[in-house]
C-alpha cells in the first residue's frame, strides 16, 4: 500500500484544486481520486506524528477521507482546502488514541509551568545546533514521547493551535497543554542532543 503514500507529490494549481473540489462535491468518484492521490501522503505524515504504528496511521488516513468526503459539500474555499482536510485527519488521530486509551493526561500541576517556560527552551527544531540531523532523527525522537506529549507538541508546535484550543481539543486545562508542550520539548532536545553527540 505504500504506493501511494508521496509526500513530496506536487500539490494541483489553485484552479485544478477548486475544480477537483467542485467534481468532489458532486460526488464525482475522479473528483475524490485526484484529491486523494495529491494529498494522501501529506495527510500520512500529520498523521503519523501522533501515530507512529503504520497500519493504524493507514486506517486512521482511510477513515479521514471517508470523512473528508462526507463533507465536502460544507467545504466553502474559504481558507485553505489542505488545511481544512489536516485538521479532520488530526481531530480523527487524536479520537484514535483517545479511544484506544493511550492519552494519559500528565501534569495536572500548573505551578510547574514556570519552570518549564516558553524562553527556557529555544525551538527544537531551529538553530545551527540541530544543523546535522535529518527528518528522520526528528521523527524518531517524536515516536519516543508518550502519546499526550506528541499530540500536544504536534497541534502546538506544527498545526499552530493555541494552549487553548489544545485544551478544549483534549479535554485537558491550558496549564497542562503548557506544561506537557514544555516537557516534550525538553525531552526532544535531550534526545536529539543525544543523537548528535554519536554521529
Amino acid at each position: 500500500m505504500r504506493h501511494f503514500v508521496n509526500p513530496s507529490s506536487n500539490l494541483p494549481e489553485k484552479d485544478q484544486l477548486r475544480s477537483w473540489i467542485r467534481l468532489a462535491q458532486q460526488q464525482d468518484v475522479r473528483g475524490q481520486q485526484y484529491i486523494y492521490e495529491a494529498f494522501a501522503g501529506r495527510m500520512l505524515l500529520a498523521i503519523r506524528r501522533y501515530i507512529p504504528g503504520e497500519q493504524e496511521a493507514l486506517d486512521v488516513l482511510q477513515d479521514g477521507f471517508i470523512k473528508v468526503f462526507g463533507n465536502i459539500g460544507g467545504y466553502t474555499f474559504k481558507g485553505s482546502f489542505e488545511g481544512w482536510m489536516r485538521r479532520i485527519m488530526v481531530n480523527l488521530a487524536i479520537d484514535s488514541l483517545r479511544a484506544a486509551k493511550h492519552l494519559q493526561w500528565v501534569g495536572e500541576n500548573e505551578e510547574m509551568l514556570d519552570v518549564f517556560s516558553d524562553t527556557m527552551y529555544p525551538d527544537v527544531e531551529t538553530g545551527p545546533e540541530w544543523a546535522g540531523l535529518t527528518q528522520k532523527d526528528i521523527l524518531d525522537a517524536m515516536e519516543r514521547l508518550t502519546p499526550m506529549y506528541r499530540a500536544v507538541f504536534n497541534l502546538y508546535a506544527i498545526e499552530e493551535y493555541s494552549h487553548r484550543e489544545i485544551a478544549a481539543e483534549l479535554g485537558i486545562s491550558e496549564g497542562t497543554s503548557k506544561s506537557n508542550y514544555a516537557k516534550a520539548r525538553r525531552n526532544l532536545r535531550e534526545w536529539l542532543r543525544e543523537k548528535l553527540k554519536t554521529q
